[in-house]
């Protein structure tokens, strides 16, 4: 089975007209459809892709309109491709419940559960719209825990939108990290899958295989005294999987060199 993995899209139909800061810095980038387009071509030339996770941040701080005609480009450029999402601190849950779904807004967090034969994905939201770090109750926790209970004799992968490890990223890792290993630690992860960072990252944790994939916008990168240079950046991981073990992890990450603005991130 092959799995595509991307994140962070930051996907709006228009950025708000700016010069100055970080929508500034959005104003100048090109659609983020657009590199997301010629991956998921170059892509289906090449291999059968069985389904598509999006790790979060589908949009940048994105109304109905922009949830809507993003989940209908999705489904024409995958065809019927299974797509299973979580959501960023750039999305607004309100806004994904009525333009994703078309059901009523909410604020409630979105979680999903996928089995499949010989494993089982499940989504698990740990993000809140303003809080760059995340955020999650006790309901959340709860939930988890007993969703993992409940899927406890299969293999599982999780994805989040926030990073567990704090050598990865200038980033602080999610507050939430030790009490969701404590609550995973009896059961079957077979991996974990995140970005946020939009930054590619591989490694293990308490010796599961940990991914975080790279963005499919922008990236930032620190160059010193509160200097952030960003750049237009791109890039998807895509895992093999046998009997619900991953076998084979590829990832293409593409470096335009056409930088955005360099930010003063203290101001």
């Amino acid at each position: 089975m092959n799995i595509l993995h991307i994140s962070d899209i930051h996907f709006r139909r228009e950025y708000e007209t700016s010069e100055e800061g970080y929508k500034g810095m959005l104003a100048t980038m090109q659609s983020p459809l657009i590199p997301l387009g010629e991956c998921l071509k170059h892509l289906k030339k090449h291999t059968t892709l069985d389904l598509v996770i999006i790790s979060g941040d589908l949009t940048e701080d994105g109304e109905i309109e922009d949830y809507r005609y993003l989940k209908e480009w999705l489904q024409g450029a995958l065809g019927g491709t299974k797509m299973i999402v979580t959501l960023g601190n750039h999305d607004i849950k309100e806004n994904f419940w009525v333009g994703w779904f078309e059901e009523p807004a909410t604020s409630k967090p979105y979680n999903q559960v996928v089995a499949y034969p010989e494993f089982t994905v499940i989504s698990f939201d740990n993000s809140s719209y303003g809080y760059a770090d995340g955020i999650v109750d006790e309901q959340q926790f709860q939930w988890l825990e007993k969703t993992l209970d409940e899927w406890k004799d299969q293999p599982i992968i999780l994805v989040t939108h926030h990073h567990l490890l704090p050598q990865q990223s200038n980033m602080p890792k999610w507050p939430g990290t030790e009490r969701f290993l404590s609550v995973i630690e009896p059961y079957d992860i077979r991996c974990i899958l995140n970005g946020h960072t939009h930054h590619f990252f591989i490694d293990e944790i308490n010796g599961i295989p940990y991914f975080t994939v790279a963005s499919m916008s922008f990236v930032g990168e620190d160059v010193g005294e509160g200097l952030v240079r960003f750049e237009e950046r791109h890039g998807y991981n895509l895992y093999q999987l046998e009997q619900g073990r991953v076998t084979r992890q590829t990832s293409e990450n593409f470096l335009s060199g056409h930088v955005l603005k360099i930010l003063d991130m203290r101001q």
